[in-house]
């Protein structure tokens, strides 16, 4: 099955790890067989498996115990994430996809390759159905062969071959596989497409996947020129990415801007007369408002002159009641880790501290700076409004110290042997960046 492999480039064959995505339908088991083919025949890192069970159908844990089997049989370490997943309005499909995503980059370490079975009929389904729905150049380039995914990248190496070209291999081989029985009905778009349009186009034109494809591709390129235009990108101190708005910019123009923005992430962009009115009022609101546009999940809000793809801070209910410095911890509330301080006040390594929120706070004594209170000073530092009651906050014994991600507290009584010249730093990242 390894022949249906693409080329691998440098960066995949000098990786860590490989991680096979293994759902237990036919795609997914040829891509584990056909890897371990090919790592049995040329140098390849060790190779590890996910499964992640969505807890949807009957027999999902049937699914798992035949990817175990599968896992088994190859002895490739399997790894199974059960998912609890919660309803977003977005629908059941894109819910699943977003814990599934979710587990890939929890396991992936750093350069670690995670591949996914997407294959040529993906491809085309995919390509129609955004060119239905109105896309632009960067979504009707169909699926990027690779992207990052975590801490690592993803690559799909079956982007050329026809789903059946990989069953029938399955099949050969005598391999067991899943059957999904929900892909054999019409009323998601995407199985409506596969079991109702793409047999009648395929009556009349055989080689439409090669022809879909070599548009995809020019696509891409139309996209890639796009890319390289520049944009007055910006960033809050958050991590939320955002596009300065020009003043003297036509709304036609600055949609453009935005829907070229969007189109550098995996996100589709929304239609085009959302983007207009979002950038008119982006030129013509005043400094007290904040105009947003929110769809499917995202939310784009109008601040400081730019637009910002906004993260919206998360339950801070799993607060840990106690920290230890130097111990990285992770919750719904953001993930923590530290590194050494190249100058200024740190805390020094098993130092234990207590968390809370600005929102407990009136006024603020940063480090050699006035008392103030803190709306103010979260004003000056340019902190978003929809924070600046969500960011965390060091305590210890009572005294605020630190203050995430602005830095070191001063004059509240703080004690002295906490603070060093030497030591660590805390490092906050909130779940949802993008």
């Amino acid at each position: 099955m390894h022949e249906n492999l693409t080329a691998f480039p440098d960066s995949v064959i000098q990786a860590p790890r490989w991680w096979v995505a293994l759902s237990g339908g036919a795609d997914s088991v040829a891509l584990l067989y056909a890897l371990v083919a090919y790592r049995d025949t040329a140098t390849a890192p060790p190779i590890e498996a996910i499964h992640v069970n969505h807890g949807l159908h009957p027999n999902a844990t049937d699914w798992s115990e035949l990817c175990q089997r599968h896992a088994d049989a190859l002895n490739i370490p399997l790894h199974i994430r059960v998912c609890d997943i919660e309803p977003s309005g977005r629908g059941v499909e894109a819910d699943a996809r977003r814990e599934r995503y979710q587990a890939f980059e929890s396991a992936l370490g750093d350069g670690d390759i995670l591949f996914t079975a997407h294959h040529a009929d993906d491809m085309v389904e995919t390509v129609l159905l955004r060119l239905l729905r109105g896309a632009g150049p960067r979504g009707l380039s169909g699926i990027p062969r690779e992207r990052a995914c975590g801490p690592g990248r993803l690559f799909r190496p079956f982007l050329n071959t026809p789903a059946a070209t990989l069953k029938a291999a399955v099949e050969a081989a005598g391999l067991e596989y899943v059957t999904d029985p929900s892909n054999q009905e019409v009323q998601q778009d995407r199985n409506y497409l596969r079991q109702v349009v793409l047999p009648a186009v395929a009556e009349r034109w055989p080689g439409y996947r090669e022809t879909i494809q070599r548009a995809a591709n020019l696509q891409a390129m139309a996209q890639q020129r796009l890319s390289a235009l520049p944009l007055a990108r910006e960033e809050t101190v958050l991590g939320e990415p955002a596009l300065a708005v020009d003043p003297t910019a036509d709304p036609a123009v600055l949609a453009a801007h935005i829907h070229q923005w969007l189109g550098e992430s995996d996100t589709d962009a929304p239609d085009r007369r959302r983007l207009m009115e979002l950038a008119r009022q982006a030129l013509t609101a005043g400094p007290d408002r904040l105009p947003e546009l929110v769809w499917d999940g995202v939310c784009l809000r109008v601040w400081n002159g730019w637009i910002v793809r906004v993260s919206e801070p998360g339950p801070h209910t799993a607060l840990p009641d106690e920290l230890v410095v130097g111990e990285s911890v992770e919750g719904t509330w953001g993930q923590l880790s530290w590194e050494p301080a190249a100058q200024g006040p740190a805390l020094l390594a098993g130092t234990r501290l207590k968390c809370i929120t600005s929102r407990d706070l009136e006024v603020l004594t940063p480090v050699n700076r006035p008392q103030k209170p803190i709306n103010k000073w979260l004003k000056e530092m340019r902190i978003p409004p929809w924070w600046r009651r969500h960011l965390l906050v060091f305590q210890i014994e009572n005294s605020p110290v630190w203050l995430l991600p602005m830095g070191p507290l001063a004059g509240l009584a703080a004690p002295t042997d906490a603070l060093a010249e030497t030591g660590l730093k805390p490092v906050w990242r909130v779940s949802a960046s993008v």
